[in-house]
């Protein structure tokens, strides 16, 4: 058990965080880059578009958000922001000359995590962006320890479990697909550490880095799923698009192995599964579907996916 000083953030650490300030209005922008730069890494966007492709490659520390702008308000931007996976325990807080209590409870049902203000005072900003960065950095910091996996460094089991809850509930809520990929080796006894000749680290993390790449959106999640398993959840994602996926991912995957000269890694060998869920019922499990998908195609020899699921 790591003690108390094990999550404690100091100054250097901090002035690494990055904070993006999102708001249709330059001269505010221009004015809270220059307020914040002396203490954090600190970026603008002049949309809600500039801000979710800026979070899809860089994932902040902190986002001051206006609330009012045009196309995408602060509300729906809010919102898309969180449905990036790296963006579910980033702090953001609302810029606003409106503060009636309807207007706050929209904010918080948007995923608000605090308001700041219009005029903005720049005493009472700088310490409550400070607040929120040293508690997302230290809870990055648990994260890192609970969720993620060593050898590869994606998401673990664990937080596949949370993460599956989550985006059934939201797929349910928003009557839009959901599918689901699994990728496993069908020489998995190489996973075994029990064995003599374990896969090793670094072609987890090529096999990672490898599927990585096909996922083009930021709501795409690789997981390390078990010893032997990598899973996918791909939101808004129909059938045709989660089996895209798996013929780009073998294809790559088979290039790779040719122009390898190790001979560990041309042993391995994988097999694929998906399914998809695209008019949610109660008491659908979409893990059982896929991986039953995925037995099917390991008995029948086939690293392709031969049949798939939709309820």
């Amino acid at each position: 058990m790591k003690d108390d000083n094990s999550l404690s953030i100091s100054d250097t650490e901090m002035l690494r965080a990055i904070v993006l300030v999102v708001d249709d209005d330059p001269t505010t922008t221009d004015f809270l880059v220059q307020t914040l730069s002396p203490y954090y890494r600190t970026f603008s966007a002049h949309s809600g578009e500039d801000a979710i492709g800026f979070c899809a490659t860089h994932a902040p520390d902190l986002v001051i958000l206006d609330l009012h702008m045009p196309v995408l308000d602060g509300l729906l931007t809010c919102k898309m922001l969180k449905a990036i996976p790296s963006m579910i325990n980033c702090p953001i807080l609302f810029s606003t000359s409106d503060s009636s209590t309807e207007q706050e409870i929209k904010c918080w049902d948007a995923g608000a995590t605090d308001f700041v203000c219009k005029p903005i005072v720049v005493q009472t900003l700088v310490k409550r962006i400070r607040v929120h960065v040293q508690t997302k950095m230290q809870n990055d910091l648990i994260e890192n320890m609970v969720f993620i996996d060593p050898q590869t460094g994606l998401y673990n089991r664990r937080y596949f479990n949370d993460c599956y809850e989550k985006q059934i509930s939201l797929a349910k809520r928003k009557d839009a697909p959901l599918s689901l990929i699994m990728f496993e080796l069908k020489n998995s006894d190489l996973f075994d550490k029990q064995q003599s000749t374990p896969i090793p680290a670094k072609h987890l993390r090529t096999l990672a880095e490898l599927i990585l790449e096909e996922l083009s959106r930021p709501t795409d999640t690789l997981i390390r799923y078990s010893e032997s398993e990598f899973a996918i959840l791909l939101p808004d994602t129909y059938i045709f698009g989660a089996k895209h996926i798996i013929q780009k991912v073998l294809i790559a995957i088979s290039e790779l192995k040719n122009k390898s000269d190790d001979s560990t890694f041309e042993k391995i060998d994988i097999a694929a599964g998906m399914a998809s869920l695209e008019a949610l019922q109660k008491n659908t499990n979409l893990i059982e579907l896929v991986e039953r998908n995925l037995s099917q195609n390991k008995q029948s020899g086939n690293a392709m996916v031969s049949r798939y699921y939709r309820n």
